[in-house]
């Protein structure tokens, strides 16, 4: 395989590159990008604003889950 070295990748290359992958392909991509430290951080980080730009109480698993199916 080719090595790429400072090559400028758009979100939608990216998209369409993962787009010709196998399930199992994706699947793998998926647990190796969210198994990265700062990819979790980054995740909380994430969510939390959106809790409070939503305005977004906390709740208990069982509270947000009937809220996500209300939601839906």
């Amino acid at each position: 395989m080719p090595k790429l070295k400072e090559v400028e990748v758009n979100y939608k290359q990216v998209c369409e590159l993962v787009k010709q992958l196998e399930f199992r392909e994706k699947m793998d991509l998926i647990r190796e990008v969210t198994g990265e430290n700062s990819y979790r951080k980054n995740f909380y980080t994430y969510t939390e604003g959106l809790a409070k730009r939503y305005n977004i109480p906390g709740m208990n698993e069982e509270e947000l889950d009937t809220f996500l199916h209300q939601q839906g």
